[in-house]
């Protein structure tokens, strides 16, 4: 959680500088398995639908394309692309699953960095801004199998809509600084603000829509140069992504926001998060597996408003992956 996500980065070494007029173009994976039912920080199966196991499986790739407007700002425009599915019982009592495969929320950042990247190769801060566009079908629909065997067909579920159904401000702050030899501390925070509130996409929830949630998520920890003439390093932190009970800006007016509480599922989950670089000339590959050490989902203003308990599916582990060139 968020099902969709953002390419990380392993920390900002200062070989993540763009010169100017230069180019960088990547492709990132992520997989994300679920099967665990939480209600807040416990497992529940008993609390899924009918009681039975409910199977989440979410494969991305997120295409990208950096230029270098200056050696101090950069613009970089992601296509994210993601195959979803679904299996769960239904009122037949019977196991399906549906999916959902195609284009997601393409965005486009620009990142500035602080301190000089000619004299700030040990150290530095950067801060970008950029938007989140609804791309993404946020209304796929698939089989909904009812009680007396018939099929009609329904939205797929949240997890595995392929946009959200609104515009969005990224706001994102990183940095690092070399602390000894070979060691390096990096951040990295990301906050999506998604001002319109409901979307007209119904939800678990009778009565009320999907909501349009901001997401957020953080990373903090220490990478070292493993093999520095054979471009090899490592890194171990902390990473947490979530998506909050309610929006920092919300526009309630009609056709964008009001109504009836929106349907979304309020959590996080913090992870270990180790991982691994290795450069070879002007190509990157990363590869990290955060590992859950902490989750929980709380109920939405829409379960409170009809006595709902609320939950769903979280990951014990994701896994990324990613190859960056520099032409």
């Amino acid at each position: 959680m968020p099902v969709r996500f953002t390419s990380p980065g392993l920390g900002g070494q200062d070989e993540s500088y763009l010169r100017a007029h230069q180019w960088r173009v990547g492709v990132a994976y992520r997989r994300l398995s679920a099967d665990k039912w939480y209600v807040g920080s416990e497992v529940r199966e008993d609390k899924a639908p009918f009681g039975q196991p409910l199977v989440l499986n979410i494969n991305s790739l997120d295409f990208s394309a950096e230029y270098g407007l200056s050696h101090r700002f950069s613009l970089a425009l992601t296509l994210p692309f993601s195959s979803g599915t679904q299996s769960r019982f239904y009122a037949d009592l019977r196991r399906h699953e549906v999916s959902s495969v195609g284009l997601g929320d393409v965005n486009l950042i620009g990142t500035y960095w602080v301190g000089d990247p000619l004299t700030h190769g040990t150290g530095n801060l950067a801060v970008g801004l950029g938007v989140k566009t609804p791309t993404g079908r946020n209304h796929v629909e698939d089989d909904f199998f009812l009680a007396d065997s018939s099929v009609v067909q329904r939205p797929v579920d949240q997890s595995v809509q392929r946009g959200d159904g609104g515009w969005g401000v990224i706001v994102q702050l990183q940095g690092f600084q070399r602390l000894l030899p070979g060691f390096y501390g990096y951040f990295l925070g990301s906050y999506l603000l998604s001002p319109r509130e409901n979307t007209d996409v119904p939800s678990p929830v009778p009565g009320s829509p999907l909501s349009v949630p901001d997401v957020y998520s953080g990373r903090l920890g220490v990478a070292y140069s493993l093999w520095p003439s054979g471009g090899l390093s490592a890194s171990l932190g902390g990473r947490i992504d979530g998506i909050p009970y309610s929006d920092l800006v919300t526009i309630p007016i009609h056709g964008v926001g009001g109504g009836p509480p929106g349907f979304r599922r309020p959590g996080y989950t913090v992870y270990l998060d180790p991982g691994l670089a290795l450069t070879r000339g002007n190509t990157t590959f990363t590869l990290s597996v955060p590992i859950a050490l902490q989750q929980s989902f709380e109920p939405s203003a829409a379960d409170i408003a009809t006595g709902r308990k609320g939950g769903g599916d979280l990951a014990n582990y994701l896994v990324f992956g990613g190859i960056n060139w520099r032409p």
